[in-house]
Order: C-alpha cells, then sequence, then structure tokens
C-alpha cells in the first residue's frame, strides 16, 4: 500500500506546431492522460496536451489513460508529433515503485500524501485524481474545504488551501477535504536550502473519518 504525495504543476508550453496539425488516433480521442519523463508524474487532460508538451518521438517513459492503456508518442507526417493506437497495458508494479520513489525525491512537488488502494484499477484511479488535483489549479465545481476549530473556509484550488496556511498557527487542529472527500491532516515542512526565504512548504497527510474526532 503506498503513501501519495501530489504532482508538478502543469503549464503546457507554447507549441509552433498548429492545433490542426496534431495528429491523435481514435483510440486516444476524449481521454485524459498521466505521463511520466525522467521519473516525474504529470497530468495531461487531452491527448493533444500530451502532444504539445514533448518534443520528439519516444521521449516520455510511458503514457497512460484511466483504463490503464499504454500509448505510444510517434513521429507523425512531416516531423509532427502523435499519439498512437494504445501498446497494451500498464506495467502496475513498476508505476507503483515510480511513484514511490517521485514522492521521495520531490515531496514538495507531489504535497497530497495519500493512501493508495491495492487494487491496481483504485490505484490508477486515485493517482489520477492526486495528479489532477495538484496540476490543474481551479476547476469549476470542485471545492477545497478548510476546517479549523470554529470556522469551515471553501476554497477553489490546492494553490489557495496553501496561500492560506502556510503560516497558520493552527496546523494541528486543521483538516483539508480535496474535490474528491478524502481527507488530510496538513504539515509545515522544511526545506533543505540555504536560501532565506521559501524555505517551508506543507505536505497533506491522508486522515481516515474515523480517526478525527466530529468528522
Amino acid at each position: 500500500m503506498g503513501i501519495w504525495r501530489g504532482v508538478r504543476l502543469w503549464v503546457q508550453p507554447v507549441s509552433w506546431m498548429p492545433v490542426e496539425d496534431i495528429d491523435v488516433e481514435p483510440a486516444a480521442e476524449n481521454r485524459d492522460f498521466i505521463t511520466v519523463d525522467g521519473g516525474l508524474f504529470d497530468y495531461a487532460p487531452s491527448a493533444e496536451a500530451v502532444v504539445r508538451s514533448f518534443e520528439y518521438a519516444g521521449q516520455t517513459e510511458t503514457i497512460m489513460d484511466r483504463a490503464g492503456n499504454r500509448y505510444p508518442l510517434l513521429a507523425g507526417e512531416h516531423g509532427h508529433l502523435k499519439l498512437g493506437q494504445s501498446s497494451g497495458k500498464a506495467d502496475f508494479g513498476w508505476l507503483r515503485a515510480a511513484w514511490e520513489t517521485a514522492q521521495q525525491e520531490n515531496p514538495k512537488r507531489y504535497p497530497l500524501e495519500r493512501v493508495m488502494p491495492d487494487s491496481d484499477a483504485e490505484f490508477l484511479t486515485s493517482l489520477f485524481e492526486v495528479l489532477q488535483e495538484t496540476t490543474t489549479g481551479a476547476v469549476q465545481g470542485w471545492t477545497w474545504k478548510v476546517r479549523q476549530p470554529g470556522r469551515t473556509l471553501h476554497l477553489e484550488s490546492l494553490d489557495a488551501v496553501n496561500d492560506l496556511l502556510l503560516k497558520a498557527t493552527n496546523l494541528p487542529e486543521t483538516i483539508v477535504q480535496d474535490p474528491y472527500e478524502h481527507l488530510y491532516r496538513p504539515h509545515r515542512m522544511l526545506r533543505r536550502t540555504l536560501a532565506l526565504t521559501d524555505r517551508h512548504y506543507l505536505m497533506y497527510r491522508e486522515e481516515f473519518p474515523q480517526d478525527i474526532p466530529d468528522t
């Protein structure tokens, strides 16, 4: 059973390729994806976003959809990249190990420590949720709840939660609920840096309702 630490900010790079020149096989349409490149996990909301974020074919370690199907990144006509047809299922043993390593090596990048399910299908669902929550910012219909003694705040993104809690003095009494209704207790962490500013960051460790009073 693994532990989560959330994902890097997804910023689509500017590409020289016009939208009409991006090739997407029918099997990859209308889907979102997880990519792993250099040990870093990212969430991509569409096949077009995947293609725009890489420079050459075969650059990624893996590209997969929510069903666990893997897709190759291929060179199309005129040197443009495209997602090919599914090349099989993800290796979940490798995926779990790679995710644990990413959390350990990049705790600030992946701040959500969620207890991961044993089932491969549920693990993948949870992985998509965490990466989506930590990379996409504010999403219409999403609410992050911050419960503190005497009040409950409703915020639109994890960034807003961070801004609120980074200097808070009552973290041990604070509970954060994400848009998928998982509960976390925030912990202030110290970066290994000589810089005098931006030395602290927050980790959110999952708690279960039975372990939280008045839940």
